[in-house]
């Protein structure tokens, strides 16, 4: 997801009058997010980890095959709800009904609903 479609996604966010969204909007200044390079922060390290173990669990090899263990190994740290990992730990863009998952991919999405 690029930066700007990240910004327009908290902005619809923030403007959702009435919805479940529970966001404190006041700590967060939408148009200061910005890249910064990860080399020098550990944080944007571990959250590269975090990204790259879902890309593996979803996007295809070559061979048309998909990797879940890794993000399987951090489902323990994943925020949920009651076990709900996809409406708050993870939010998957668009929505997972909205696209066309192999089996494999199917099966991995089970495996973080509640």
């Amino acid at each position: 997801m690029s930066y700007s479609d990240f910004r327009s996604y908290l902005i619809r966010l923030q403007n959702e009058y009435g919805s479940d969204v529970r966001i404190h909007w006041p700590v967060i200044d939408i148009e200061a997010i910005t890249a910064l390079d990860h080399s020098n922060v550990a944080g944007l390290q571990l959250a590269d980890c975090g990204a790259s173990a879902m890309a593996a669990a979803f996007e295809q090899d070559r061979y048309g095959n998909c990797e879940d263990r890794y993000l399987l190994n951090l489902k323990s740290r994943i925020y949920n709800r009651n076990e709900n990992f996809l409406s708050y730990g993870l939010k998957i863009i668009p929505r997972v009904e909205d696209m066309d998952l192999s089996e494999e991919q199917i099966e991995t999405v089970g495996k973080f609903k509640n």
